[in-house]
C-alpha cells in the first residue's frame, strides 16, 4: 500500500475521491451519517475538496481505498480526516501506518494543534488516532469526542 497526493482536483482526481466515498467502510459511513445524514457523501466531498488530499491505493491493483488530509482551521490549527474502504485491509496496514505517522509528523511541524472529531463508537479510527499519536481531549459530547496532537489551548481560539 502507498499513497500519493492528489496536486490537484480535476477530472481524474475527483473520480478516484467519489469513487472512495461510495464504497466507504460501514462504520465510516455510520460515522458520517451521524455528522452529515444521508447526504453524507456530498457533504464530505465538499469539506475536504480544498484541502491536501492524500489517496491511498493498493499496490498490487493501485485501487484506490482510502483518502486522508487536513482541513486547515487556522494559521495555526487544522483537521485531519482520514477516509477509508472496505479493501483497506487488502493493502499492508504496517506500511501504510508508517507512512501516514510520518506525514502526520511533517504536518506538526507547520501546524501546532492537529485534531479529529471522532465517533466515540468508531473503534477502529480510535485505535488508528491513537497509533498516530493522538490523545482524547476534554471536548466531547454524547456522539463525539475530539482527539488531538499538539497544543490544545488552540482549539478554543
Amino acid at each position: 500500500m502507498y499513497s500519493e497526493i492528489l496536486n490537484k482536483l480535476d477530472y481524474k482526481s475527483i473520480n478516484t475521491v467519489e469513487r472512495v466515498l461510495e464504497t466507504l467502510h460501514k462504520d465510516t459511513v455510520a460515522e458520517l451519517k451521524k455528522k452529515y445524514g444521508e447526504s453524507y457523501i456530498s457533504q464530505t466531498f465538499e469539506a475536504i475538496r480544498e484541502s491536501e488530499i492524500f489517496v491511498i491505493r493498493l499496490k498490487s491493483t493501485r485501487e484506490p481505498v482510502g483518502l486522508y488530509g487536513l482541513i486547515e482551521v487556522s494559521e495555526k490549527s487544522a483537521g485531519i480526516f482520514l477516509l477509508t474502504s472496505e479493501n483497506l485491509h487488502k493493502g499492508n496496514l504496517i506500511t501504510f501506518l508508517k507512512e501516514a505517522r510520518n506525514q502526520v509528523n511533517e504536518w506538526s511541524k507547520e501546524y501546532k494543534l492537529i485534531m479529529d472529531c471522532c465517533d466515540k463508537q468508531n473503534k477502529t479510527i480510535i485505535k488508528w488516532l491513537t497509533l498516530l499519536g493522538f490523545k482524547p481531549s476534554q471536548y466531547e459530547d454524547e456522539k463525539f469526542q475530539v482527539y488531538y496532537k499538539g497544543d490544545l489551548s488552540l482549539y478554543a481560539e
